[in-house]
């Protein structure tokens, strides 16, 4: 393993960050990165706990405890069961070994006497028999009771995490500094974990109070069967895993090899046939193997803890034959003490002894992980959204019954994640007045898009100021605002429901569904209304060589097969049946028919026009020719900047830039009609 040393300066956001020195360490085809520590901490072997003191200490044991308790509280009954259960397990080891070193005892002394007692065998046998029975009932009684209570668990906490993640914005949720939910697989096995250290505890202390019970030095055989778990768990060697580290490949043949691997999966096979290309990756790949040599791939956790030398596994592995040695030496000065029958028990109990203390030598960074997902879990509740909510109700006696009225003062804005200098929106000024009818015109990335976001206020404006009715977005509601609102785009998605849960109301899904133009897509699917698009995938299995169970597994969940624009349809007779609520007061259309041809879309259109009243409506589309006739205001947009605004007539007089991309659209259908 080559070692090197070199420094490291980081800057975030202008400051400085501390200064740190690191060990890179050339692991094969890997590089591992290690922070460089103080002589003092590589003379004393640390644990990876990192608790500063009392109050961290404390404070965990308090996390630890709501967390148990939130999990008891949940079936205060089942829970002791398990528990009760679970510490019977920590000792059935030791009644196992007890009960059979009692057999051989009795055995060993009827055939040193020459006269077996048989009651006392007999009694030995019985005890070894209801060792046997309560082993195996514990065991049984475990796995019958553990899914009730993993069911009860996970059920809670997916129910407060799916709650916690709903109601975060989408400023919040794409920050990524925000806590991310844990899976709930993990919570269960956190509990598990805990309960398993209680557990594992309890059995060391029966391990021990045994071992030190018996008449031959069983004090010294505890200390020495401690030796081995000790040295094991990296007294002669750090482990790196339970600290800072950072791995990865830095061999380029290796990552070539990787690279050119992949043109032979599905996704690159039209481009290397059409290309002619196969030979060439072959030959690349075969070049590439070659520069690549011997050296090793295997994982960096098995490649850091081969060892330069034997000398350590040496160590260890004879450590584990120290209470072997102890019991040769007692033999040969004092050897009416020993029995072949005591000397077995001994060594069971001594490798019994030594794997418990392995085990939670081991889990000490457990402790740790356990302790970091569980104040993640209850960290979730503690974030702030980033929109603040208003206090205002809508509609009011403010609001009109035409629909919303906007205004926007002097906005801009810029996505919080985002990664551009300039702002999305930059300093724009207009009016929709109520029950108008808008349209937004505008090159890609020219800001569309994002102003609906704005409307909708599903962001907040970095500057300037949005009103609604005359007053401020941000007096309002959120759940009133968007209660009111429909959003129709082409990045809508279908929910993994029924069609008709995807529409609602079953009594005027058929209405909705005719009106966004999916009644002939619905009618084709052999489920109809109940047909789920994209099912849920739970079935799995190998039915190769029997037909039925192939076809079975094949047709299970499976996928309907419907285009772009058929899921455009479905998802606008969604808003449609919003609409029939009679609760919207603003509806927007943004890029909702991209995978529709002309027809379907200036059908949707028209309907969309035809709804009713009592709504502000604004159309964001490339296809416009047909809408803006009926236009009370375009917005012509351009590199984030509403550089024109009017009617279509006023706008064409001007010969500006809505004028340029009207006839430019116009020429286009001149083209294709010759």
């Amino acid at each position: 393993m080559e070692k090197s040393k070199a420094p490291q300066e980081d800057k975030l956001e202008g400051d400085k960050l501390e200064d740190y020195s690191y060990t890179t360490v050339q692991l094969g085809i890997w590089r591992l990165l290690l922070p460089i520590e103080s002589a003092a901490s590589r003379l004393v072997p640390k644990f990876s706990l990192s608790w500063s003191g009392w109050e961290e200490i404390k404070s965990t044991l308090l996390l630890l405890w709501r967390f148990t308790r939130e999990i008891y509280m949940l079936n205060p009954t089942l829970n002791l069961i398990f528990f009760v259960l679970k510490l019977g397990a920590g000792i059935e080891g030791t009644l196992m070994l007890y009960a059979s070193g009692l057999l051989l005892r009795t055995v060993e002394t009827g055939l040193i006497s020459g006269h077996p007692d048989s009651n006392a065998i007999m009694r030995a046998v019985a005890l070894r028999v209801i060792c046997g029975v309560f082993s195996s009932t514990l065991q049984w009684s475990i796995h019958h009771v553990s899914p009730i209570l993993q069911r009860q668990v996970t059920m809670h906490f997916e129910d407060y995490m799916m709650k916690e993640r709903l109601r975060l914005d989408l400023p919040t949720s794409a920050d990524k500094t925000t806590v991310s939910a844990p899976h709930v697989f993990y919570i269960w096995r956190n509990f598990q974990f805990l309960v398993g250290v209680f557990e594992r505890m309890f059995r060391l202390i029966a391990q021990i109070t045994f071992t030190i019970q018996q008449p031959s030095g069983g004090i010294t055989l505890t200390l020495l069967s401690l030796v081995s778990p000790i040295l094991s768990t990296g007294f002669l060697r750090k482990n790196p895993w339970k600290g800072s580290f950072v791995y990865y490949v830095s061999n380029l043949d290796y990552l070539r090899v990787g690279a050119l691997n992949m043109f032979a999966s599905e996704e690159y096979r039209e481009e290397i046939i059409a290309g002619h290309l196969g030979s060439w990756v072959v030959r690349e790949y075969e070049r590439a193997r070659k520069a690549l040599g011997k050296i090793s791939d295997a994982n960096p956790y098995s490649l850091y803890a081969t060892q330069a030398t034997p000398i350590p596994n040496i160590v260890t592995n004879l450590s584990g034959d120290l209470p072997t040695f102890y019991w040769a030496a007692s033999a040969l000065f004092d050897p009416r003490a020993f029995s072949i029958t005591s000397f077995a028990i001994l060594q069971q109990h001594a490798q019994a002894l030594r794997f418990t203390v392995s085990i939670l030598f081991s889990e000490v960074s457990g402790i740790q992980d356990c302790v970091t997902m569980t104040r993640d879990l209850y960290k979730m509740a503690e974030v702030k959204n980033k929109i603040v909510d208003g206090d205002r109700p809508y509609p009011n006696s403010t609001s009109s019954d035409k629909g919303m009225e906007f205004e926007l003062r002097n906005v801009s804005f810029t996505y919080p994640s985002g990664t551009s200098k300039e702002n999305t929106i930059r300093n724009l000024s207009c009016k929709i007045s109520a029950g108008h009818l808008v349209v937004i015109v505008g090159p890609n990335g020219s800001g569309k898009s994002s102003l609906i976001k704005l409307l909708n206020r599903l962001y907040d404006v970095d500057s300037g100021e949005i009103l609604v009715d005359g007053i401020p977005i941000t007096e309002y509601r959120l759940a009133d605002l968007h209660r009111a609102q429909a959003l129709l785009t082409q990045d809508h998605k279908l929910y993994p429901l029924t069609l008709a849960e995807n529409i609602n109301d079953m009594e005027m899904v058929e209405k909705a569904a005719e009106a966004g133009g999916a009644d002939q897509v619905i009618s084709k699917l052999k489920d109809g209304f109940d047909t789920k698009l994209d099912p849920i995938q739970t079935a799995y299995g190998s039915a190769k060589g029997h037909k039925k169970l192939e076809s079975i597994l094949e047709n299970l969940e499976k996928k309907a097969d419907v285009s772009g624009g058929e899921k455009q349809r479905i998802v606008a007779a969604r808003t449609f049946m919003r609409f029939s609520s009679g609760n919207i007061r603003f509806a927007v259309a943004d890029e909702p028919s991209s995978a529709l041809d002309p027809k379907a879309e200036h059908k949707l259109f028209q309907r969309l026009r035809e709804s009713g009243g009592g709504k502000t409506m604004i159309f964001v589309t490339h296809r416009f020719g047909h809408l803006t006739k009926y236009a009370n205001l375009i917005i012509c947009m351009k590199d984030g900047e509403a550089v024109e605004t009017g009617t279509h007539q006023e706008l064409m007089a001007r010969g500006g830039e809505y004028s340029e991309l009207y006839n430019v659209q116009a020429q286009a259908f001149a083209d294709s009609a010759l």
